[in-house]
């Protein structure tokens, strides 16, 4: 995973190495959290964390979701403050937890991907909700100017606009190689302009979207 924060830091997080990193914009490390090449469950420890947010003052939620099945929560300095949810299906409960944004108001959409749901909580982890009008959020970006969703679907090989209910506005995509399909789109996102970018695990490429 690779989010900006609203400073302009960097943050990374290492799927293979369980480390979560920050860097400046010009790429200077800054924090890291997690231990180096040790997977584990402790508050100073990942295993596999595969996306970080931001909360309205500064909180991180990191998607600690290939190996354990939580959302870890820390102050804005790096500190531990808690972690919710266990493997399974229930409310509160995660199939890999692929990815997390966070709305100015606190809230947190954890991309439940082998769920085939979105779960919504509050910033303590509170189970407010879940989305499954749609198939697995892979990826996972919330267009704060637009108060939409954006959503990469790896199983459908397309990607969908939800609007702030998470009712389905629009898709595009399908399984294939051309311009506009996907090969597996695992993440999203959007630039200040409002062009999609979209990545491919199979696929093995980026592609670019301007909205019509």
């Amino acid at each position: 995973g690779l989010r900006f924060d609203s400073k302009g830091n960097v943050w990374i997080t290492d799927v293979g190495n369980h480390t979560v990193r920050k860097f400046s914009h010009d790429g200077k490390l800054l924090l890291t959290l997690g231990q180096e090449g040790k997977a584990g469950e402790a508050p100073d420890q990942f295993d596999k964390p595969a996306d970080i947010a931001f909360g309205p003052h500064g909180e991180l939620f990191v998607a600690d979701g290939y190996g354990n099945s939580r959302v870890v929560k820390f102050s804005s300095e790096g500190k531990f403050i808690k972690a919710w949810g266990k493997k399974g299906t229930g409310d509160g409960e995660f199939q890999t937890v692929h990815a997390v944004v966070v709305d100015a108001h606190g809230t947190v959409y954890v991309g439940d991907r082998e769920n085939n749901r979105i779960q919504i909580f509050d910033a303590d982890g509170k189970f407010k909700g879940e989305w499954t009008e749609f198939g697995a959020p892979f990826g996972l970006f919330l267009d704060a100017h637009h108060h939409r969703f954006l959503v990469a679907d790896g199983r459908a090989h397309k990607c969908l606009v939800l609007d702030p209910h998470g009712k389905v506005l629009e898709t595009w995509g399908g399984q294939g190689d051309g311009p506009g399909q996907f090969d597996l789109p695992h993440s999203i996102s959007m630039d200040s302009d409002g062009a999609v970018y979209v990545t491919e695990i199979t696929g093995q490429r980026v592609q670019k979207f301007l909205h019509k």
